[in-house]
């Protein structure tokens, strides 16, 4: 008797609540419950870092490190230059938030093709990112003109 009890219960339960569910799918989308929860395709924030190397060096690498203060050893976000030896690179968004961002992340030259005889010392030719504009969520930063040592073999 009890367990028909608890059974009849259930089936109640499912009757009566399965046009809520139901209703629940046909007013939120997917892609409006992801917007809800602040997961959609439309960052809420951008962060650029740009700048350039002197020695007009395309194709080569440049990284951005910044020092979250964890235990967890940071990670090199990496671009490539372009014709001119300028890059971007856009920031992962768990890395906008980090606080005094001119003072813990830097960028260096990591790898320069070997087309161009610009020397780079991978422990001193760093150079930190100054913040040079901020708007509706969207942060620019730059770390200037990084100077190679030597002179390119391009005419």
């Amino acid at each position: 008797m009890g367990s028909l009890f608890i059974l009849r219960c259930f089936l109640l339960f499912l009757f009566l609540f399965q046009g809520a569910f139901a209703a629940a799918g046909k007013i939120w989308s997917r892609t409006e419950m992801v917007e809800m929860a602040g997961y959609g395709e439309q960052k809420l924030s951008s962060v650029i870092i740009a700048g350039s190397l002197l020695c007009d060096t395309s194709r080569a690498t440049v990284a951005i490190k910044c020092h979250t203060g964890y235990k967890r050893r940071s990670k090199w976000i990496k671009a490539v230059t372009d014709d001119l030896g300028e890059f971007e690179i856009d920031l992962p968004s768990q890395l906008h938030a980090i606080p005094d961002m001119e003072n813990t992340c830097v960028v260096k030259p990591v790898h320069v093709p070997k087309l161009y005889r610009c020397n780079h010392r991978s422990t001193n030719t760093h150079k930190r990112i100054k913040l040079v504009s901020s708007t509706n969520g969207f942060r620019v930063y730059t770390s200037g003109k990084i100077k190679l040592q030597g002179h390119s073999s391009r005419s």
